[in-house]
């Protein structure tokens, strides 16, 4: 039991555990996922936005070359450029400034600062890509040397007309314009959004102050971004080294990759403390599972001992009632022993007797005489029958006796029974036959007639007026051999107590020395059990009879 309990135990702290494991994996995956799903959405919000953003101002990048181009040839003055640009920058998406350079990249015109004609921009390495013949490019972040701004650019290649390199135009945008954008996103704590091109950061949420000049040239994002030009991956920032999940789009039209990132501890945070709830409920349900299992082994094994103290009474219990039984057998079996020794010596000196009472008869004259002498018979005779009774259930008892089972007709058997009981009913002027019958029987024929002779002989004790037949009626496989009789009957209530050795109906006549000892239905239930036959009683109390023996078809 305690190996049962302590294996229900363990199977149930396994289950509860690895549905635990299961369950957090599982919650941990879906956290996961979420990120996936959630870091995909803001770039794809940040690819909208930014890329409305770039479409727009270089839209009116194109009205403003035109502007350029005019100055160059002459055609207006560089205040009425300016006058132009600053008009322009009200049309701008995002806050920023306009200015335009000369093939020199010395700056024309500034929108930020008007004075600037000493400042030189030919370093830049977005000019020297528009020099070199691109039209349009987008430049890294870099700190405005006007008013000290965070800006990227955006700028515009200015040809002449045989298509040589006159100058650029160009809008610096303030970083800071998407401080807001950044705010009303659900990054987490250590999330950002940020845009590249060719490896150079344009902008970077939140704290941008800390990424200028910051190059991500071979890094991660970068390489994915350079095989595949959408897509997410987990790994840990070279910038801040920080352990995030990133999904990153590419602009079309302007080389810009735009990324999103959450930090997988803002991902998991939720998840861990989740977690630590599960765990400690885990715990709480552990300890109390821990505790009802003590006290049932506590409980088994006071059980234990109360049963170990049951079985050490049971034993010697079973020891006592067994010895007792012993000594019952031994007691039985010299009873049998000493009854069919007593039965046996008896009837020697009985035979005697028997013997002595013949040589009497022939030698007596009065009819008192005679009829002493009949009484003197019967006597003898019941006695003998007594003590054929008692060698009877003795020799049963002591297991003796083994059938020989023959097929044979039972007619003839029925016939003889009927001969040798005649003269007994005849004399109480009871008439006695037997029923023709062609049936064939299997049971041992000696058996069978001594049990079918104490029936008999019974019927013929409890008779006093009428008859007794015998006769066979066929069962099936099976052949009934019945003795029917018109004598006192069997009440109700002691038909299940007939077969019970020493049992006697009490009947108010004496009937002398041929009431016996009530055995004779003790030892047909004895042979009936011994050959295997069924026996089976009916009987109407004041009008007779019918005891029936069940034997099988030869």
């Amino acid at each position: 039991m305690r190996q049962l309990l302590r294996l229900l135990i363990g199977l149930v702290m396994a289950l509860m555990i690895g549905g635990l494991i299961g369950g957090l994996y599982h919650l941990r995956n879906v956290a996961l996922d979420g990120a996936v799903a959630s870091t995909q959405g803001v770039a794809r919000l940040l690819d909208e936005h930014l890329g409305r953003t770039l479409a727009t101002t270089d839209a009116i990048l194109y009205r403003g070359a035109k502007i350029a181009t005019a100055r160059a040839k002459g055609e207006i003055s560089t205040d009425e450029e300016l006058r132009e640009f600053q008009q322009l920058v009200t049309s701008l998406p995002e806050r920023g400034a306009i200015l335009a350079t000369d093939a020199d990249g010395n700056v024309i015109v500034s929108t930020s600062a008007p004075d600037s004609s000493n400042v030189n921009i030919a370093f830049r390495e977005w000019f020297q890509d528009l020099a070199a013949g691109e039209q349009v490019v987008v430049g890294p972040m870099f700190r405005n040397r006007f008013n000290n701004r965070l800006i990227f650019t955006l700028s515009r290649r200015i040809s002449d007309d045989l298509g040589n390199f006159a100058g650029m135009i160009s809008v610096g945008i303030d970083v800071s314009v998407f401080t807001d954008y950044h705010r009303s996103l659900v990054i987490g704590h250590n999330g950002f959004v940020a845009a590249t091109t060719k490896g150079n950061l344009i902008l970077r949420q939140p704290e941008p102050e800390a990424f200028v000049d910051r190059s991500l040239v071979g890094g991660k994002l970068a390489q994915a971004a350079a095989s595949e030009p959408n897509g997410t991956l987990r790994f840990t920032s070279d910038l801040d080294g920080i352990d995030r999940i990133v999904s990153y789009r590419t602009l079309a039209g302007f080389n810009v990759e735009v990324s999103a990132g959450l930090a997988v501890d803002d991902v998991l945070a939720p998840w861990r403390k989740t977690a630590l709830l599960l765990g400690s409920a885990m715990a709480v349900v552990a300890l109390g599972l821990l505790g009802v299992a003590s006290m049932a082994f506590r409980a088994i094994q006071r059980e234990e001992a109360i049963s170990s103290g049951l079985e050490r009474t049971v034993h010697e219990r079973t020891m006592e009632s067994e010895q007792r039984a012993l000594e019952a057998r031994l007691a039985n079996d010299s009873k049998t022993r000493f009854l069919a020794a007593a039965s046996h010596d008896l009837r020697q000196p009985l035979q005697a007797a028997g013997m002595f009472t013949e040589v009497l008869a022939a030698n007596v004259t009065t009819p008192m005489q005679t009829k002493v002498i009949d009484k003197l018979r019967q006597s003898i005779e019941a006695t003998n029958s007594l003590l054929t009774s008692l060698l009877d259930v003795s020799t049963f008892e002591a297991g003796k006796i083994k059938p020989k089972l023959t097929s044979f007709r039972i007619m003839p058997l029925l016939n003889g029974l009927v001969d040798q009981v005649e003269p007994e009913a005849s004399r109480k002027g009871l008439s006695i036959g037997a029923i023709p019958s062609s049936s064939v029987v299997t049971s041992d024929a000696v058996l069978l007639e001594r049990l079918l002779r104490n029936l008999l002989v019974n019927a013929v004790r409890y008779t006093e007026r009428g008859g007794i037949r015998v006769g066979c009626r066929h069962r099936g496989a099976k052949v009934a051999i019945q003795i029917w009789d018109t004598g006192v009957g069997i009440p109700a209530d002691k038909i299940g107590t007939i077969f019970d050795d020493f049992t006697r109906l009490d009947v108010t006549q004496d009937r002398g020395a041929s009431k016996g000892l009530g055995l004779g239905l003790g030892v047909v239930r004895r042979m009936a059990s011994v050959l295997g036959h069924k026996l089976e009683v009916k009987s109407v109390p004041g009008k007779g009879s019918c005891f029936t023996v069940i034997v099988a078809k030869g």
